[in-house]
């Protein structure tokens, strides 16, 4: 079986990307071909890098552009991958190899921008699915152009797969229409093993994990809690572990808020279970999300986390119980919900407890696996 996967993630590497990965890994490992297209990223993420080693076939498509450039060369480089896609089709060099299966990884609604895909698919005939990771709860002035450009291209999936139920309830508002062929699949998390690790010892440590991109992960309204008066004279150290565009701002507003020694950046790291032998709390103030592998990661070693009601956070923490959730994604409600948290901050341990439990329920220890069946079988029926 010849797999396609296009993927529309403008960041080198995301957690969006780990569940299609795990199932080209499987489907490369049982004989399946994948064929892989991303955008032309500065470097190859070492992810890709192995994929390839191990069978699969990538190319490259223009679209890719640095956050940090200034609007007149952002708007060059939008100009000339416009010219590139204009006379070099990126999509003909994937359906030259007449995939079976076109799997298109993005957000919930980016298909909507895929006019080439999208005439490609409507040529070639593959079983199409779409796996949309996350939309904004907010976010519902979705232009009537765009909503019936997301629908046609639903009613042309076999299936789409959303990462929870919240978002797929969120799409059907959005597009005031059911989504007749919806599903959820469940992500991977990028632990060896998903034991719960020893309570740590010593001052408070919270940790947020995840790319450091404010209008989506909130980092920079975190720091606005934490530079009040009363976190000011509290003992605690807040570890901010990625990387991404908006380090530097992030950098300026610790220093701008006088947190210098309160706050630790990190960089990106692989070893997930290192950070949670560490830090005690997770806090994640997210604009926008599917379902952060951060916060399944830190649930299964057993740590509560702190989170804004989005995507499918209410369908893993159970607030007061095994973590606690703002109601919306503002300095005010993430103010008192820190408060509400820290005032609870001796039932951490049980609620970590609590937490590991609830994650083991619902986790797939073998997403990649369990996405491939369901793809393959989907394709013979």
């Amino acid at each position: 079986m010849k797999i396609a996967v296009i993927s529309m993630i403008r960041e080198p590497w995301g957690g969006s990307e780990e569940l299609w990965y795990a199932m080209a890994r499987e489907a490369v490992a049982q004989g399946h071909t994948i064929i892989h297209l991303s955008f032309d990223f500065p470097t190859i993420h070492p992810k890709l890098l192995q994929l390839k080693k191990e069978g699969a076939i990538l190319y490259q498509r223009p679209g890719y552009y640095s956050p940090n450039l200034s609007p007149a060369k952002r708007q060059w480089r939008m100009g000339m991958n416009y010219i590139k896609k204009k006379l070099n089709n990126p999509f003909r060099q994937v359906f030259r190899h007449r995939p079976d299966i076109v799997l298109y990884n993005g957000t919930c609604y980016s298909i909507a921008d895929e006019a080439l895909l999208l005439r490609a698919l409507q040529e070639f005939r593959p079983v199409f699915y779409i796996l949309g990771h996350y939309n904004a709860d907010t976010d519902s002035s979705m232009p009537e152009a765009k909503r019936r450009k997301v629908l046609d291209a639903y009613r042309q999936a076999r299936n789409v797969f959303f990462i929870t139920y919240g978002n797929w309830r969120i799409a059907e508002r959005h597009l005031c229409h059911d989504v007749v062929n919806g599903s959820v699949v469940r992500n991977p998390v990028n632990m060896p093993d998903s034991g719960m690790i020893e309570w740590p010892s010593g001052a408070i440590r919270i940790a947020t994990v995840g790319n450091l991109l404010t209008n989506h992960k909130g980092q920079d309204m975190l720091l606005s809690v934490l530079r009040q008066p009363q976190w000011m004279s509290r003992e605690w150290t807040l570890h901010l572990f990625g990387e991404g565009a908006d380090w530097e701002y992030l950098e300026r507003l610790v220093v701008y808020f006088g947190l210098q020694e309160k706050v630790v950046f990190h960089g990106k790291t692989n070893d997930i279970r290192a950070i949670w032998a560490q830090c005690h709390l997770l806090v994640m103030p997210s604009h926008m999300e599917g379902m952060p592998i951060a916060i399944v990661e830190a649930m299964l070693c057993g740590r509560p986390a702190v989170a804004t009601d989005v995507g499918g956070v209410r369908e893993w923490i159970e607030d007061g119980s095994s973590g606690f959730i703002a109601c919306a994604a503002t300095v005010n409600a993430l103010s008192d919900t820190i408060e509400r948290a820290w005032r609870q901050r001796e039932r951490w341990e049980e609620m970590g407890r609590n937490a590991y439990e609830k994650a083991r329920t619902i986790y797939d220890p073998e997403p990649g696996k369990t996405f491939l069946n369901t793809i393959l079988e989907q394709k013979t029926t």
